[in-house]
């Protein structure tokens, strides 16, 4: 399922402004740096798995954004480096977060070793043509490298009940929807084999879901304000809706 993909390069560069990051798509995400990375840490634990010998690999991350992934998986692999078409979240991730993140577009910067491990953190749902760039990791990697994805599962339980007002129906920003079945066969026709599948949760902020309910999704902001004076917003949570999965396939002989 895909939604309008007749945005230009450039109108979906603009999407992703430092707004996307700090107010309008986030509350501030680099304030909940600490939080993202728990979730990042459950991730690495997944693919770890299926990545023998970390520290003499690669990790590519398309989607980076602030490079918090990146930070967590420097300690296990040999190098890390990623690509977002966020100009301003691939500068964060390199001045305060000191990892290396490329402004840009995957199909287009030049790659100058193979892929051994990529990662496409809920970004696969934002490209408007997701199967050039599984092409191109494809293209990329010996056998034997390893990908992992996350994104909204759109047979689950939940978007099925929800159906239009799931909250993973987010246009403009949200092109592509997938369903396990549908990743799977997207990834099959480029040469991967899946080896595991889970939904994934996030930590958040009970502060980050009132600010996106009310402030975003509601355009309530004056009782957004009037929750966060009361102090109920400062606990934390983890939060998993059974509708976004995580999928790691390794590359065919």
């Amino acid at each position: 399922m895909s939604a309008d993909l007749t945005l230009t390069h450039d109108e979906l560069a603009s999407l992703y402004s430092a707004r996307y990051f700090q107010g309008q798509e986030y509350r501030d995400y680099l304030a909940e740096r600490d939080l993202v990375e728990r979730q990042c840490r459950d991730r690495l634990s997944t693919l770890l798995r299926f990545v023998p010998h970390p520290e003499g690999k690669r990790l590519f991350e398309i989607g980076a954004a602030y490079g918090f992934f990146l930070s967590v998986a420097s300690k296990s692999f040999g190098s890390v480096e990623g690509i977002d078409i966020s100009a301003d979240a691939a500068a964060v991730a390199r001045s305060q977060v000191g990892v290396q993140v490329t402004a840009g577009d995957f199909l287009d910067v030049p790659l100058s070793a193979p892929l051994d491990v990529v990662c496409l953190w809920d970004t696969i749902e934002h490209l408007a043509r997701p199967d050039l760039y599984i092409k191109r990791v494809a293209d990329r990697m010996p056998s034997g490298g390893v990908i992992a994805i996350s994104t909204g599962d759109i047979g689950s339980v939940v978007a099925r009940i929800r159906g239009a007002k799931w909250r993973q129906i987010h246009p403009p920003t949200h092109l592509h929807y997938f369903s396990r079945h549908t990743l799977a066969r997207l990834l099959d026709a480029h040469g991967f084999d899946v080896r595991h599948v889970e939904y994934d949760g996030v930590y958040r902020s009970v502060d980050t879901i009132a600010f996106i309910l009310l402030t975003i999704k509601h355009q309530q902001p004056g009782a957004y304000r009037w929750l966060k004076r009361t102090g109920l917003l400062k606990r934390t949570t983890y939060l998993n809706l059974y509708d976004t999965i995580l999928v790691v396939a390794t590359k065919r002989p």
